[in-house]
């Protein structure tokens, strides 16, 4: 009897500190973070940092929405095996940009990081605009835009690459207005 008791102790795997959230999230096994190698320690610190920018990022600007690991970071993607989310396609910015329907007068900046709106969220200009009156609060998306673009400034906080754009809409969107959790 006490050889069975032995051998279920020998065989139940660990609990996992973190409830999955880092496994489940990035599709990665915990050795990844957790072995003695020096990229493990790496993505050990890197994580610990992801972690204070989701616990920043929901108490603050994202309080009503929340995000975990999985939200960027989709399970490594289609294939499991991508450590990092997937970017947005710049020839996609390009092309977009060649069919601008918005004001003729626009700066191209503007015009670029519209078009990078778009993309990211899968919307046309009508969902966070009102024709003829661009500027205007009136649509919910747009006051949530306004949001994000203060989150979006958060990120320097937590990371020193952010500044080299590491982070945009599409890092967590991907294309879907609703972001997985």
């Amino acid at each position: 009897m006490i050889w069975l008791l032995i051998l279920a102790l020998q065989t139940t795997p660990a609990k996992n500190p973190h409830g999955d959230a880092y496994t489940i999230g990035t599709g990665l096994p915990c050795a990844y973070c957790h072995s003695q190698t020096p990229h493990a320690d790496d993505m050990y610190r890197a994580a610990g940092r992801m972690a204070k920018m989701v616990a920043g990022l929901n108490a603050g600007p994202l309080q009503r929405m929340k995000i975990d690991c999985f939200s960027c970071h989709r399970a490594g993607g289609p294939k499991h095996n991508a450590l990092h989310p997937i970017s947005i396609d710049r020839r996609e910015i390009e092309k977009l940009m060649g069919t601008w329907s918005g004001p003729t007068m626009t700066p191209e900046p503007v015009r670029r990081s519209m078009t990078r709106y778009v993309l990211s969220l899968g919307v046309q200009c009508s969902y966070c605009h009102v024709a003829g009156n661009w500027k205007a609060d009136d649509k919910p998306a747009m006051k949530t835009s306004r949001e994000m673009a203060v989150m979006m400034d958060m990120f320097p906080k937590y990371f020193e690459f952010a500044t080299a754009s590491a982070f945009t809409c599409f890092t967590c969107h991907q294309g879907a207005v609703k972001v997985p959790r």
